[in-house]
């Protein structure tokens, strides 16, 4: 059995901590002490958070919620003021398996998701990296998807170090 939870991080105007609702049973913040400056992570189970948007409608500046599902794929949503600019699929080849609504252009191809991330990701950490980047992330698969996620974040200047649970490719967020 997989990771079942959903990460939330946002700028420092905002508290992860404090938007993101409590699940009943759900340890500390894996990214502690790794976690960028001017950012908050924090992660809960899956079911304490009934409306994402709800939860992303409570931050100001840049904020990522991510769901992962069973660590087969997560789907995360990019967002500003509290409002969604972007959604994105990781692991996508087994977003279909639970029933999540495919998009027309798979992530992994879709260059103008890819441009949308690298200009949200300059604006929110001040990070400039190329959409070739964030394609790989998004298409790479991987065993976990919270792996993914974790290159995701790394990618994006969330946090500063890149932890896993090992399956990643060497040189992937190079």
């Amino acid at each position: 059995m997989g990771t079942w939870a959903a990460y939330l991080a946002c700028q420092a105007s905002s508290d992860a901590e404090k938007i993101l609702p409590a699940g009943d049973a759900w340890g500390p913040d894996r990214w502690e002490g790794a976690v960028a400056p001017g950012w908050s992570v924090a992660e809960t189970e899956i079911l304490a958070v009934g409306d994402p948007e709800a939860v992303l409608a409570q931050t100001s500046g840049h904020a990522l919620l991510a769901f992962v599902l069973d660590s087969d794929f997560a789907h995360v949503m990019g967002a500003v003021d509290g409002e969604t600019r972007w959604e994105l699929y990781l692991n996508e080849h087994h977003a279909e398996a639970y029933d999540a609504p495919l998009p027309e252009v798979a992530c992994a191809q879709d260059a103008d998701l890819h441009r949308q991330i690298t200009v949200w990701t300059k604006a929110a950490t001040g990070r400039v990296v190329s959409p070739e980047q964030v394609r790989k992330v998004i298409s790479t698969r991987r065993v976990f998807a919270d792996d993914a996620l974790r290159s995701l974040l790394y990618v994006c200047g969330i946090v500063t170090e890149h932890m896993s649970f090992g399956d990643d490719l060497p040189g992937l967020c190079s």
